[in-house]
């Protein structure tokens, strides 16, 4: 029984949907007035959800204890905070996610987390290539912080009459020929001492945010509300 929590207007739906059919389970879907909480906790419950893939804010927001029909947690779209580890972790097989919406949804899964001190992106799924380079597009060595680059089949075409973002983001791959490359955007690194190759989110190479799942670009609010006649200057933060 898989919780269909995302808006049909977001990507991970696509996920829900599919990870339901393709296993003849039944999807329980969510009311979209019900945002975390005690709503989710009860919603969860109540139709014996026992599979779940959502935001980490939101799953946040579930008290662990009250949902024990819940087998399988997957979280993604933000960075995952050691306090669900340490909550959902004894209780449930909680995965940790990582895949932008230009690369299919989902590009990297960790196995069953149990230690809040090493949460890492994961390993890379089937038919995923992933390069973290340095400024000048050069592999790193293991370790060493660079930035994220994904590829293989999966990767959009690039972004509908916007070629100028397109040409910022999918760039020519410079160690195969006729390929291209996503720029994520997002500094990591590879651990190193693991008997499988996994990538650990350090942060970000701009100043895109996440919002619950959602990427917010604080400059491009900046400059809609400069627009205002009214406005000389504006910066946009996140406020907890």
């Amino acid at each position: 029984r898989v919780l269909r929590f995302s808006s049909a207007s977001f990507d991970a739906s696509v996920f829900e949907m599919i990870h339901t059919f393709s296993a003849g389970a039944t999807l329980v879907i969510a009311d979209p007035d019900i945002y975390g909480g005690p709503d989710l906790t009860e919603l969860l419950a109540r139709e014996e959800v026992t599979h779940t893939l959502t935001a980490p804010a939101i799953l946040g927001t579930v008290d662990a204890d009250a949902v024990p029909s819940l087998q399988t947690a997957v979280v993604g779209g933000d960075v995952c905070p050691p306090d669900l580890v340490t909550r959902f972790g004894p209780q449930v097989r909680f995965h940790n996610s990582y895949g932008p919406t230009e690369t299919t949804i989902i590009t990297t899964l960790t196995g069953p987390l149990s230690d809040p001190a090493a949460i890492t992106l994961g390993g890379l799924l089937p038919g995923v290539r992933a390069l973290v380079l340095d400024t000048r597009l050069r592999p790193v060595a293991p370790g060493v912080l660079g930035e994220l680059y994904l590829a293989g089949p999966q990767l959009a075409r690039g972004y509908h009459q916007r070629p100028d973002l397109t040409a910022g983001r999918f760039i020519a791959d410079p160690t195969t020929p006729g390929q291209r490359l996503y720029r994520t955007g997002d500094l990591v690194r590879w651990q190193t001492g693991s008997s499988t190759p996994e990538l650990v989110y350090v942060g970000r190479s701009d100043d895109q945010v996440q919002l619950n799942g959602i990427r917010v670009e604080p400059g491009e609010v900046d400059t809609t509300l400069t627009t205002h006649p009214s406005v000389d200057f504006a910066l946009t933060l996140v406020h907890r």
